[in-house]
């Protein structure tokens, strides 16, 4: 293996590769916090702000996919720098931004560049390790990404709290640049394929059409409600968009998505047991600061150590774990830390407004350790079967699975938790309660059989996990 002043390059690789990927999932999480701040400041209504994170999701989800393509074809490296250059300058557009509108206009520039990030990653990674080691480097930037999804509040937070929103952006410049400069020092070009590009244009519009379609049925259909004429009309576009798609990969000769991918037991379970965790555990996400603040009374400061205790423990895990499926395989240890995770949910959906801080942590200890130890050898999984110039589009599809199971949970949860708050608000009426107490019953109420549907999900996870096969393919 090369080195560079003593230090082996794949290592260097996922240096930079993890610098990258905590910017761009940190950004799916750290904004949001600060949407009372936005609607204030632009006096505009919260259904227009929340379009700041609803735009970057859109545009990242539906462009996940086609720029990974994109880095398998032209290079991995430049497409890599690129990204970081789109994503470095809406960092600071959207902290220069004077308008709500400018801002999300920003932040597409910014979607699209986390997109290119993201989508190469794992890419980058898995050609730069050997096939003995993929687990464990799979592992260290499995546990990156949980760090930047979860420590997003707790920094946006902090960051609200000592400065004002505009700090959320320019804050994270300088280490744009710097990840920026280090990617262009240290990455080795990848080209995956010398052939010729026959770019599926059709392929990457209907699929865009598609997930974009999707995403806005979902978080529009919280608003509007999902049986009105233009929510359903967006659904059909989604399915009809997505069928087209799928009739284009079938026979176009250099397909955006390679559908015989998911013939492999490996490829298949292992993505669809990532988009079941990641679309159930987007409800505790949501909803797990809703209950410590408003429900037991916790500050913003005790909701952000107890958040952060599970994401130490993802951290500490998932290289373990990754390490652990090099030798194992990936079938025991998906299963083992779906279970768990699905038992987290189970454990926090049991949790009341007079539960004790102990029985807090349990759960989100047991959270924490399912998921580092589902993450990494689920990547290493997906990653393993795939070939080598399949890569980057196997590390978008990855992600791609990653985002939309969070917008749609987090859409599903939304809804599930204000319908189930408003029927247990109307149960406590004739309880003679005062407001505080009838709105802290009603929201924990509204919580709790939220996640007890997330864990019921869940469980199915469990299935796919054990049923996804053992060996890796041959190509």
């Amino acid at each position: 293996m090369e080195k560079t002043k003593g230090i082996s390059y794949k290592w260097l690789a996922l240096l930079t590769v993890s610098i990258g990927s905590f910017m761009g999932t940190l950004d799916t999480s750290i904004v949001n916090i600060s949407f009372p701040k936005l609607a204030k400041v632009f006096e505009t209504e919260l259904s227009v702000v929340i379009w700041v994170t609803v735009a970057y999701l859109l545009v990242g989800t539906g462009l996940m996919l086609i720029l990974g393509r994109i880095g398998d074809v032209f290079g991995r490296k430049k497409v890599y720098i690129l990204g970081f250059v789109l994503f470095t300058i809406g960092l600071i557009l959207c902290s220069l931004s004077q308008s709500i509108l400018q801002l999300i206009l920003s932040r597409i520039i910014q979607g699209v560049g986390a997109a290119v990030i993201v989508a190469l990653s794992s890419a980058i990674v898995t050609a730069a390790f050997p096939d003995q080691e993929r687990g464990k480097a799979l592992g260290i930037l499995g546990s990156v990404i949980s760090a930047g999804i979860l420590i997003g509040p707790v920094l946006g937070g902090f960051l609200l709290d000592i400065l004002d929103w505009r700090s959320i952006f320019y804050t994270r410049v300088p280490v744009g640049i710097i990840g920026l400069v280090i990617a262009w020092i240290l990455l080795k070009e990848q080209k995956a394929s010398d052939i010729s590009l026959k770019f599926d244009l059709w392929g990457a519009a209907t699929l865009f059409g598609s997930l974009s379609f999707l995403l806005l049925f979902f978080n529009l259909g919280v608003r509007l409600g999902f049986v009105t004429p233009p929510v359903l009309i967006l659904a059909g576009s989604a399915v009809i968009l997505l069928v087209l798609f799928i009739a284009q990969e079938r026979r176009t000769e250099q397909p955006l998505v390679d559908l015989n991918l998911f013939r492999n037991h490996l490829f298949a379970g292992g993505n669809i047991s990532l988009g079941i965790m990641t679309l159930t555990v987007s409800a505790l996400i949501l909803l797990m600061p809703f209950y410590l603040i408003d429900g037991i009374g916790y500050s913003a400061l005790e909701t952000g150590l107890f958040l952060a205790a599970a994401s130490v423990i993802t951290l500490v895990i998932a290289p373990l774990s990754g390490w652990l499926s090099d030798k194992v395989g990936s079938r025991l240890l998906c299963t083992v830390g779906m279970t768990l995770i699905c038992l987290s949910l189970f454990l926090f959906s049991g949790l009341s407004n007079e539960s004790s801080s102990a029985s807090i942590l349990l759960s989100l200890v047991v959270f924490g350790i399912g998921t580092g130890v589902f993450t990494s050898p689920n990547s290493s999984s997906i990653m393993g079967a795939v070939p080598n110039d399949r890569l980057g589009t196997a590390s978008a599809l990855m992600y791609t699975i990653r985002q939309i199971g969070m917008s749609t949970g987090i859409a599903v949860a939304g809804a599930i938790f204000t319908s189930r708050q408003f029927f247990h608000a109307a149960q406590l009426t004739h309880d003679n309660l005062d407001p505080l107490m009838l709105h802290k019953l009603s929201l924990v109420g509204g919580y709790q059989d939220t996640l007890l549907m997330a864990a019921i999900v869940c469980s199915i996870g469990i299935f796919t996990s054990l049923t996804r096969g053992r060996k890796q393919p041959n190509y």
